[in-house]
């Protein structure tokens, strides 16, 4: 765990074996089981970093060697790493300034560059994601490349990555395609997930296109449409097309459903909010999936779902689907339509 404050395995073990008690080289040895010459090597390195102290032995005792308090020893150490990286990143970032900068003298064929294989495919998404500051926007349907059980979180579902990029503060704007919900995301699961961190979701029918956009600064989307696979992928660089993309993005997005509010019970408006129960009910009713899968969804029987539908009618006294989303909008349960501004 001290890789990165340059101490090798022997010192590390030196040192922590030290933390519990001050100990004499062949008390080292025995701890350690290792050689005398590699112990008084590591104290040796260990005391001119000032992580050790040695105590003369009294009446022909061998000596005796002390740890440095850890919150003390490595202050130091931690806090000239940090300045190291944040010194790199400064570099970084003038680096990527430099780059934006002589962004309109790069040849065009600089702008649009193909990747082609999964693991390719994959690295570009991984490091799309890892270069976002602000925001992520994304279309997500079928087929999917990136996926698979070594992929995602045992426990949520969720992708690892997208939740340690949403932790540091990036936000997450994804239009799910109903195809994909009803043949491969988990509602109660990724979805919801996602939803729990602030990712805000709304639903289509039928997306053009899968594709990812960070930050106005790299977009990617599959080569080919007809026959739609992910085998290969255009990355676009800071340009027109990027814009155009971006826009295209957004037009798509007025015209989704929401999904996220529903799913992290942020449905806010006039009315009380919704039960749990209901708001995941309202949530798959956005989705327009058929009634088989939502109950797939809901982890519940269709008998089931047909019930709790009918009792959600009732409550709201709706007599129809249509007739349930009016209500369940003029109780504030629904909110950000359409017609409504983008977020």
């Amino acid at each position: 765990m001290l890789e990165p404050l340059d101490l090798d395995p022997v010192q590390q073990q030196t040192y922590e074996a030290l933390v519990d008690g001050a100990l004499t080289v062949p008390e080292l040895r025995s701890a350690s089981a290792l050689a005398a010459t590699r112990v008084r090597a590591a104290l040796v390195s260990l005391e001119e970093l000032n992580l050790v102290e040695r105590v003369s032995g009294s009446r022909g005792e061998p000596d005796r060697y002390l740890p440095v308090a850890p919150d003390i020893a490595f202050d130091k150490m931690l806090t000239a790493r940090e300045e190291e990286l944040q010194r790199a990143r400064r570099h970084v970032q003038q680096l990527a300034a430099r780059f934006r900068a002589k962004g309109d003298a790069r040849d065009p064929m600089d702008l649009v560059e193909v990747v082609t294989g999964r693991a390719a495919v994959i690295q570009q998404v991984d490091q799309l994601q890892r270069s976002a500051r602000r925001e992520i926007r994304g279309v997500d349907r079928p087929p999917y490349v990136n996926g698979g059980p070594d992929r995602r979180d045992p426990k949520t579902g969720m992708m690892p990555l997208q939740a340690q990029t949403m932790r540091r503060g990036v936000a997450y704007r994804v239009i799910y395609d109903m195809e994909g919900l009803a043949t491969y995301h988990s509602l109660d699961q990724d979805i919801e997930a996602c939803a729990e961190l602030g990712e805000e979701a709304r639903v289509m029918a039928g997306t053009p296109t899968k594709m990812m956009i960070a930050d106005d600064q790299l977009g990617l989307m599959p080569l080919r449409a007809a026959p739609y696979e992910v085998a290969s992928s255009v990355v676009v660089h800071p340009s027109g097309l990027l814009a155009a993309l971006g826009e295209f993005f957004e037009v798509l997005w007025k015209g989704a459903l929401p999904l996220s509010d529903h799913l992290a019970e942020r449905a806010g408006g006039s009315g009380a909010d919704p039960e749990s129960d209901d708001a995941r009910m309202l949530a798959v009713l956005t989705t327009g999936l058929t009634d088989q899968v939502m109950a797939r969804q809901l982890g519940i029987s269709h008998r089931t779902f047909q019930r709790r539908l009918r009792d959600l009618m009732q409550r709201l006294g709706a007599t129809t689907r249509f007739q349930l989303g009016l209500r369940a909008a003029s109780q504030g349960w629904i909110t950000g339509g359409p017609e409504g501004p983008s977020s």
